[in-house]
C-alpha cells in the first residue's frame, strides 16, 4: 500500500503592504495603491503601510475622510490612523517659533490682532486649519498636560531672548468660541513699543500670524470680513486727490498684503455724489499700481464735491482728502 505525505502549504503571514501618498502639512490621504507610485509634488510624501485598513481604503469600503496620516512615535514612521475629534495640545520641541507679521490670516492656525490704540489683543484659532494639521475630523475636546502651551511671548523685535511680556492664553476658552480677547493694562502699554516687537509661541502649531491694527479696523480670521470700521487713517489705506480730472493715488500697500485682493488683479470703484443713488462714474486701479507709492489716473467724469466711493474689499479703506469711504457689498 502506497502512502503519500501531504505537505500543507505554509501560510504567508507577512501582511500586505500598501503605498499611501499624502499631504505632508495636513496628513490628508491623496492616493493609496498596492504598488509604489510616482510623486512629483514636493508637498506630498509617499509612505508604505501594512495597516489592514489600507485594503478597505483602497477598495472604497472605508472612508478616506475619516482617516489620515500621523507620525507613529513608537515605530518612528508615518502610518494610517482614524481622524480623532480630540485636539491634543503639545509642543513638538523646546524652541520658540515666530509669529509672521501681516501673513494671510486664512493660512494660519493662530492669528493675533494687536490693537495698539485700544490696549486690546484678539487671538483667533482657525479650527479648519488646525483640524487638518492635527488629523482631526472636528474639534470636540481638548487634551493637554500643561495650561501655558499657547501663551504668547512678546519680545524685542527679532530677539526672542529679550522677553518683554508673556500673554497668557487659555486653551479651553480659545477653542470653545475660536476667539479670546485679552485686555492689556496701561502698564503693559507703557512697557511695549508695539512698532518694535516680535511675537513667539511654543511649537504646538505650524503657522502663527499677527497684525498691528487700529481698533476701527477689525478683521475676522474665519470670514475675512471687516466687522466694524469708522474713520481710519492707517497703513492699509489708499488716499485719492483729484484735480482737473486727474486722480493722484497714494498707497501704502505692500507685497505681503496681496491677499487683500483675493486673487483679483484690479480694484473697481464706483463714484456717487453724496448719496448712493447719485451715480456719477467709476474707475479701476490695478494691483500693480496700488503696490506703487503713488500713481496717476485720468477720469472722464466730473468729480463731485462730496464723493461717496463704493467698492468691494474686506481689508482696505479709501480716503479722499481726509474723508474715509467704506466698502460695500
Amino acid at each position: 500500500m502506497d502512502t503519500k505525505t501531504l505537505i500543507k502549504p505554509q501560510k504567508n503571514d507577512k501582511p500586505r503592504s500598501y503605498f499611501v501618498v499624502f499631504d505632508k502639512d495636513t496628513g490628508k490621504i491623496l492616493r493609496i495603491n498596492a504598488s509604489a507610485m510616482v510623486v512629483n509634488n514636493t508637498a506630498h510624501i509617499q509612505t508604505e503601510s501594512t495597516n489592514p485598513i489600507c485594503k478597505r481604503l483602497a477598495n472604497g469600503t472605508a472612508s478616506l475622510k475619516k482617516h489620515g496620516i500621523i507620525w507613529d512615535i513608537v515605530n518612528e514612521k508615518w502610518d494610517v490612523d482614524v481622524r480623532s475629534t480630540t485636539l491634543v495640545i503639545e509642543s513638538k520641541h523646546n524652541k520658540l517659533i515666530p509669529f509672521i507679521k501681516n501673513m494671510d490670516p486664512t493660512t494660519s492656525e493662530i492669528f493675533v490682532k494687536i490693537f495698539y490704540d485700544d490696549t486690546k489683543i484678539i487671538v483667533e484659532a482657525n479650527r479648519n486649519n488646525i483640524s487638518s494639521i492635527k488629523n482631526l475630523s472636528d474639534i470636540k475636546a481638548i487634551s493637554t498636560t500643561e495650561s501655558n502651551l499657547l501663551d504668547i511671548f512678546v519680545t524685542k523685535k527679532n530677539d526672542p531672548d529679550y522677553l518683554i511680556k508673556i500673554i497668557n492664553i487659555d486653551p479651553l476658552k480659545l477653542f470653545q468660541t475660536g476667539i479670546q480677547i485679552v485686555d492689556l493694562t496701561d502698564m503693559i502699554n507703557e512697557q511695549v513699543d508695539w512698532q518694535n516687537i516680535s511675537l513667539y509661541a511654543k511649537s504646538v502649531f505650524n503657522n502663527y500670524g499677527w497684525a498691528l491694527l487700529s481698533k476701527n479696523n477689525i478683521i475676522s480670521i474665519e470670514t475675512n470680513r471687516i466687522l466694524q470700521r469708522s474713520n481710519v487713517a492707517d497703513k492699509n489705506s489708499i488716499n485719492i486727490n483729484v484735480v482737473d480730472n486727474v486722480m493722484q493715488v497714494t498707497s501704502k500697500i505692500e507685497e505681503s498684503q496681496l491677499y487683500y485682493f483675493e486673487g483679483k488683479n484690479k480694484l473697481k470703484v464706483v463714484v456717487c455724489d453724496e448719496h448712493i443713488d447719485n451715480l456719477v462714474g467709476g474707475f479701476e486701479m490695478s494691483v500693480n499700481q496700488l503696490l506703487q507709492d503713488t500713481h496717476k489716473l485720468n477720469i472722464n467724469f466730473n468729480w463731485p464735491k462730496n464723493p461717496l466711493l463704493l467698492y468691494k474689499n474686506n481689508y482696505l479703506s479709501i480716503s479722499t482728502e481726509g474723508d474715509t469711504h467704506e466698502q460695500h457689498d
